[in-house]
């Protein structure tokens, strides 16, 4: 997984034609002083967000307030990492992705060493965290510290039973975790998911964002080293069935939202695109790029009315100041 100088160019030229005018109907919601990663609807006309480097939890309204809910910097003791995906279970809790950083094979900063930032024993902190939204007390669900072989936890899924689902994207699997117990199990580890030695987009990572699908008789995940979007069905017991390739044809890809109307909305990490794929895949149609919308790395998707929102993780930090740091929405994606 390397950062070729050629690459580094190309998404630096993109990025500037983001420029201070903005094009499409998209609109920056709200700004802040950390890069924003997770993205989920709070369920009263707003979002929630997780700030990558801080660990703060913030909601944002529909005008752009943004207010704080807690930081999970309280549960993992201060401990260096990232703050990824989020997701909420509809009534007082957002769970929580973290991922320690690794003193000595530094992931993500290094992207060569993330199988051996995976075996470092003294990384404790990565899992999954519980935050109260009425309170903004945040625990530990599930971390290393259980036991558990996490190695990179990125997205969280709260399924309908209770359990959330968690993408592993250096272990390149999706963990099951009860969060009653604090019990994880190995969900899936698809031979889709895995990089292989030679990825097609050079980063050797599996799963990132993953989603219900609408029927919710799957589950969808969004791959980066061999970017597709992947169908993991659910058997009756709630175990993983084999995985099934669902359209191809892209570089990183990050973020992934099921629409109500039941399409894939999907984000790409290094050119900065965001997709549509109709529900039976037969056709897909770009809704956002650098030349005419202010994306820059984008990550994680959520619905505001009919606008579709992201996150600009922007890891590159190619994005100019006024755009960098941002939630951004595109107006008038879904029919009111």
């Amino acid at each position: 997984m390397r950062y070729s100088p050629l690459k580094l160019a190309l998404a630096a030229s993109l990025a500037t034609l983001a420029g201070p005018a903005l094009a499409d109907d998209w609109r920056v919601l709200a700004q802040f002083d950390d890069r924003p990663e997770g993205l989920v609807a709070d369920g009263d006309g707003g979002l929630f967000a997780s700030l990558f480097a801080s660990g703060r939890i913030v909601r944002i309204g529909a005008d752009g307030t943004v207010t704080d809910i807690g930081s999970i910097a309280s549960a993992t003791g201060g401990a260096a990492g990232s703050t990824i995906g989020i997701d909420f279970d509809g009534d007082d809790t957002i769970y929580v992705a973290f991922a320690g950083h690794s003193d000595l094979y530094p992931w993500p900063n290094d992207p060569n060493v993330a199988d051996l930032a995976c075996s470092d024993s003294t990384v404790l902190s990565t899992g999954l965290y519980a935050v109260t939204v009425s309170t903004g007390a945040v625990a530990p669900v599930a971390t290393r510290a259980d036991g558990y072989g996490f190695c990179y936890t990125d997205d969280p899924v709260v399924m309908p039973d209770g359990a959330v689902l968690v993408s592993d994207l250096s272990r390149a699997a999706i963990w099951r975790i009860e969060p009653d117990t604090g019990a994880a199990t190995l969900w899936s580890d698809d031979p889709l998911f895995d990089p292989g030695a030679r990825p097609l987009s050079g980063f050797g990572v599996g799963p990132n964002g993953i989603a219900l699908g609408a029927d919710g008789a799957s589950v969808y995940a969004v791959t980066g080293g061999n970017p597709m979007l992947v169908r993991i069905p659910l058997n009756e017991d709630g175990s993983a069935g084999a995985g099934s390739m669902v359209t191809y044809g892209y570089d990183n890809l990050d973020g992934l939202e099921v629409g109500p109307d039941g399409a894939f909305y999907l984000t790409e990490a290094f050119r900065s695109e965001v997709w549509r794929v109709a529900p039976d895949a037969a056709s897909r149609e770009q809704i956002g790029a650098p030349a005419g919308a202010p994306l820059g790395g984008p990550a994680s998707l959520a619905f505001l009315g009919d606008s579709l929102c992201v996150t600009n993780l922007d890891f590159f930090g190619m994005l100019p100041p006024e755009h960098a740091n941002t939630v951004v929405c595109k107006s008038g994606v879904l029919p009111q």
